[in-house]
């Protein structure tokens, strides 16, 4: 075997490593240019697919039970919202859902009144009392304060 002029350029200015050095590391540079395009694609594809395949399935799975717990607490929360704002509506006194739950025929609304009055009449009834004599005192004592004028 015989050097390249470059190869022996080389050996003349690093006499340590030589000409041998250079030519040996650009035989290996040759051979795996070659092996490179020829195998090392193909070896690193082949042992990163299955990789890259389990890593995608894995987001992908965490992705969709992430969006559908999402969806589902949404759902909950929007329905908890709708049952909440029609019971604040009914207690509140809103004429449409007394209307609706209370009075209108179709809505059972004699089961609603029959259902209230059972559970709660006298609940409903020591509160009404309550707040009634709180309001007589407060109308008293501002009656009182006026008196004193």
């Amino acid at each position: 075997m015989t050097y390249t002029q470059e190869e022996t350029d080389f050996g003349n200015q690093n006499p340590v490593l030589g000409a041998e050095y250079k030519a040996a590391s650009d035989s290996v540079q040759r051979f795996l240019e070659h092996w490179q395009e020829e195998h090392a694609d193909k070896i690193a594809s082949d042992i990163m697919k299955p990789i890259i395949d389990e890593v995608q399935s894995k987001v992908g799975d965490a992705l969709r039970d992430w969006l559908i717990s999402d969806v589902e607490y949404n759902a909950a929360s929007k329905m908890q919202d709708m049952v909440e704002s029609s019971v604040k509506a009914l207690i509140g006194g809103e004429k449409w859902a007394n209307r609706k739950y209370i009075t209108y025929p179709g809505c059972r609304g004699e089961k609603v009144r029959e259902t209230l009055a059972r559970l709660y009449s006298d609940e409903i009834k020591d509160g009404r009392i309550a707040d009634l004599e709180e309001q007589v005192k407060r109308y008293e004592e501002n009656a009182r304060f006026n008196r004193s004028y």
